[in-house]
């Protein structure tokens, strides 16, 4: 025992100074020692190995890394298609309410033209089946105070009529219909005629008016008191398109384009008439149908 201590007290000093030996030898040949060789050596042979790991390693790496990149992107895919929803969803509402604003001034300027009606704004429901070519219906009827033979309009001009009521509905007749007929007035001649619808037509006859009447291309029609007309007068109608130069004729034959796309209607305006006056308007109404129907025929 006492051996075996003596010797490990030995060797444990020769262990230490043999390592500040080469220590000390490293340090002195730098690069040039054997050391370094050894160290460029094992270098040399490892590298390759780290290389052909990283290769190996390499399409694992990437595959972990796309899919947690495939997650970034789904997860920035549905925030953006959350933020694109609510902007069209604003955008959308913010439309809305332009129309209705644009509405509101439109009837507005409505009730200003015409002071003493009440201006009742429908919804178009769509076509509805009718004896009539060209009719729509409306959400609005008798309980808002509308009756048969009241004018319908919108901002660029006059629609039609309404024809058929219910309590909470009604039909209106197209000025475009063959049956349709309005007193109309050429402000540039100051002629005052009937104007028709065409049918298959898109533009509107305009009848009655003398063949010595100057009209022209792009003279503005509107409504006028004629024969005891329905319509207010000055609600426009739309222009002249055409007019005939037979001069064997007694009367124009003049076409006339719409101011109103009867293929778009949205929302129209029903011209109310209140009080007495109102009262009677079914009846004198009738009478100018009953009148336009005489003299188209």
């Amino acid at each position: 025992m006492i051996r075996r201590r003596g010797r490990g007290r030995v060797v444990l000093p020769a262990f230490i100074a043999l390592c500040l030996l080469i220590i000390t030898l490293d340090f002195r040949q730098s690069r040039l020692g054997p050391l370094e060789r050894a160290r460029d050596f094992a270098t040399t042979m490892v590298n390759p190995l780290q290389r052909g790991f990283a290769v190996a390693v390499r399409p694992i790496d990437d595959f972990f890394s796309s899919i947690a990149e495939l997650r970034d992107l789904r997860t920035r895919n549905t925030q953006l298609e959350q933020r694109l929803e609510r902007t069209i969803a604003q955008s959308g509402w913010s439309e809305t309410l332009a129309r209705e604003n644009r509405r509101l001034h439109q009837s507005l300027k409505l009730q200003k033209s015409f002071p003493t009606m009440k201006v009742v704004t429908a919804q178009v429901l769509g076509s509805t089946p009718s004896n009539y070519r060209w009719a729509v219906q409306i959400d609005k009827g008798r309980s808002m105070g509308l009756r048969p033979d009241m004018a319908v309009v919108v901002p660029d001009g006059l629609v039609g009529k309404v024809v058929q009521v219910t309590s909470n509905s009604s039909t209106v007749l197209l000025l475009i219909d063959p049956g349709a007929a309005a007193g109309a007035r050429i402000v540039q001649a100051g002629a005052a005629g009937l104007i028709a619808g065409g049918g298959a037509s898109d533009n509107l006859s305009l009848n009655l008016i003398g063949n010595t009447s100057k009209v022209a291309v792009d003279d503005v029609v509107v409504t006028s008191s004629y024969n005891r007309g329905i319509f207010p007068p000055g609600i426009p109608i739309g222009s002249v398109v055409d007019v005939g130069a037979d001069s064997r004729l007694l009367e124009k034959e003049i076409e006339v384009a719409p101011a109103v796309n009867f293929t778009n209607l949205e929302f129209v305006d029903v011209l109310v008439e209140s009080g007495p006056h109102g009262r009677r308007a079914g009846g004198r109404a009738g009478g100018a149908r009953r009148s336009s129907r005489t003299a188209t025929s």
